[in-house]
């Protein structure tokens, strides 16, 4: 999934398909919870905003939460743990959380939801499962040099990019395959 991007420790998920995954799962320290609420302080005062334990209350639980998540998972979330925070708060935080480079607008899906997760300095690429809907990163050193290449051969600097691939899941046609090789083998 996450070839060669630093990241926190994994914890195993099953995937609908049956394909297991490893999404990080509220293992950040201490120090880095304080690096990010000094981020988002600062943030807000830059925009005149005032900073509430209930605008952090948000923002870390969702930086607990790892993964990858849509804005309306992440209002369920919230209003599970803080029933007394609305959905427009929780919102309008996701917004603030993205502005303040601690919350990442990393993809939308085939339903045209946006799906957020934990802003990560170290870059990283998407597939999508078009089959169980998972979301897998990967980093691929090759593939930033030749789209580099590609748009300085055109002439443009590339600033930023998101990559996402969209595709099949071959584990799940392999898994199909034996699991009906298997039903054939005990019919005969």
């Amino acid at each position: 999934m996450n070839g060669g991007a630093s990241r926190s420790p994994k914890t195993a998920q099953l995937y609908p398909c049956g394909r297991s995954s490893r999404h990080s799962r509220g293992t950040e320290s201490a120090a880095k919870f304080e690096e990010w609420r000094a981020r988002l302080r600062k943030h807000i005062a830059g925009q005149g905003l005032k900073y509430t334990e209930q605008r952090w209350k948000i923002a870390s639980l969702i930086l607990s939460s790892g993964g990858h998540l849509d804005a309306q998972e992440l209002v369920a979330r919230v209003k599970r743990k803080h029933p007394g925070i609305g959905a427009a708060t929780v919102y309008r935080n996701i917004k603030i959380l993205c502005d303040a480079s601690i919350l990442n607008e990393s993809l939308v899906d085939s339903q045209g939801r946006a799906i957020y997760e934990v802003f990560d300095e170290a870059h990283h690429d998407h597939i999508v499962c078009l089959d169980c809907g998972g979301i897998f990163e990967f980093h691929d050193p090759k593939l930033e040099s030749l789209q580099d290449s590609a748009a300085e051969s055109i002439g443009f600097e590339p600033v930023r990019h998101r990559h996402i691939v969209y595709a099949r899941c071959k584990y799940k046609a392999k898994r199909s395959s034996s699991l009906n090789e298997g039903i054939e083998r005990t019919r005969l």
